[in-house]
């Protein structure tokens, strides 16, 4: 049984972009169910992960976006790729 401690466990470290394994031995959740769940389930601990990674995707691309604002070349090269992949999946 998935506590509510490790939700919330789950969605903090999936947000650092921890890998399954880290967040595994972290919240002492079974890897293959982890997996699983990550993989196939409709969930809490599915939505916990994914919500968690998104939500630290948006910060990234957010602080992208300010970089390539003040002129950073790289920051410019990744956003545009941002932009190809978007495009591509309308």
């Amino acid at each position: 049984m998935i506590t509510q401690e490790q939700l919330s466990q789950v969605y903090e470290y999936a947000e650092l972009f921890f890998t399954l394994e880290e967040i595994s031995i972290l919240t002492r959740i079974d890897i293959e169910e982890l997996r699983r769940e990550v993989t196939f389930g409709n969930s809490p601990l599915n939505e916990a992960y994914w919500y968690g990674k998104m939500t630290g995707q948006v910060k990234m691309r957010k602080q992208v976006k300010e970089w390539a604002e003040k002129g950073s070349a790289d920051a410019e090269k990744q956003l545009a790729e941002w932009l190809s992949k978007q495009s591509e999946s309308e």
